[in-house]
């Protein structure tokens, strides 16, 4: 991935509620990566996570209502 490409990534997870969910959502990785990749993003797995782990901490806990990457939710 270019770093155009991970910046890219990274501000769409930001500002696209409907595509970060349907990424958080996903049945793991490897359905995360076609999603991913179905919207032209070339990237490895270690890049994603960082984008979601990056964009997991700029996101406050009202808005991501403590759920994990992959959907689960977190008790509190």
């Amino acid at each position: 991935m270019t770093i155009a490409q991970s910046k890219a990534l990274f501000e769409r997870l930001q500002a696209d509620e409907i595509f970060r969910n349907r990424i958080l959502a996903a049945d793991g990785m490897e359905k995360c990566m076609e999603l991913i990749e179905s919207c032209g993003f070339d990237c490895s797995t270690d890049e994603v996570q960082m984008a979601l782990n990056k964009c997991a901490t700029n996101i406050t806990s009202d808005t991501c209502g403590n759920f994990t990457l992959w959907g689960n939710r977190i008790p509190g």
